[in-house]
């Protein structure tokens, strides 16, 4: 089967060992790991709270494979107009980088962030571009990889597309910046994974896998919506993607069972 890494944002009403036993329980020798009380919240950890949490995924033989600190439901926004807001940010993904480096693990996952709605498209842009090229440089010096990661227009309006991601990766136009693609925006606005191979070749660093409505950014599990997935795996082998694929299982309703979420996936994915 493809290199799957189960994910614990659904998880995050048991706690973290829970987790990673329901991982092991699942077969699975991989994780990417979100960042977010109650698990860990990066603000609020400390040195021996990440080293006794590295202590457990090594104890399970697991392979931790990406690192993505909440960015979506708490105040961070790299875009930010506020400059108090786009400081505060950015010492957090800093203090994410130094995170993931005693996690000792190489990928960092970033998002742009967002602008107003009423002002020019183009300042945004340009703000979320300098805090990228500022993360970079804290990126190489940690030696960490920054995977960027396009969000639907339900979350940013900043970088939505290949088009915008492809740029925004060119004008850093750093080595420690790689991309991210993720079935459910790319598939909102009509992009496809042959399109992001082409496009990107080897800066395609990772990608969240999952099944979708097609017309919300709902991250659904495998086989609850109409995403093509024996097409998308198709096209994942024919242009050579190696990398991890992450169940982000994302919604209430996983709330009370995520372990059988993800195991309807792994079904689901074994038999297409």
């Amino acid at each position: 089967m493809d290199k799957i890494a189960n994910m614990n944002f659904h998880y995050h009403r048991y706690p973290f060992d829970y987790f990673l036993d329901s991982t092991v329980r699942l077969g699975l020798n991989a994780i990417e790991l979100w960042a977010g009380a109650p698990h860990l919240y990066v603000e609020d950890t400390t040195h021996q709270e990440v080293a006794a949490l590295l202590k457990e995924i090594r104890r399970r033989d697991l392979e931790l494979v990406c690192f993505t600190p909440e960015q979506c439901i708490y105040p961070i926004n790299l875009a930010a107009k506020n400059d108090t807001l786009r400081r505060r940010s950015l010492d957090y993904f800093q203090k994410s980088l130094e995170v993931a480096n005693s996690l000792e693990c190489g990928m960092l996952l970033v998002t742009a962030g967002y602008g107003f709605f009423n002002e020019p498209a183009e300042e945004a842009w340009r703000r979320a571009r300098e805090s990228l090229e500022e993360l970079c440089r804290h990126a190489e010096a940690a030696g960490v990889i920054l995977v960027l990661e396009p969000l639907s227009r339900f979350g940013s309006n900043v970088i939505t597309n290949l088009a915008s991601l492809k740029r925004m990766i060119s004008e850093v136009g750093s080595p420690q910046m790689k991309a991210l693609l993720d079935t459910v925006p790319m598939t909102l606005v009509g992009d496809t994974i042959d399109g992001y191979a082409a496009a990107l070749g080897r800066d395609l660093a990772h990608v969240h896998f999952l099944d979708g409505d097609g017309k919300t950014s709902a991250h659904l599990a495998w086989g609850e919506g109409c995403f093509p997935l024996e097409a998308f795996k198709r096209s994942l082998d024919n242009n050579g993607y190696d990398g991890f694929l992450s169940l982000e299982i994302i919604g209430p309703q996983y709330n009370w069972d995520p372990e059988n979420a993800t195991r309807a996936s792994l079904e689901r994915l074994r038999h297409n």
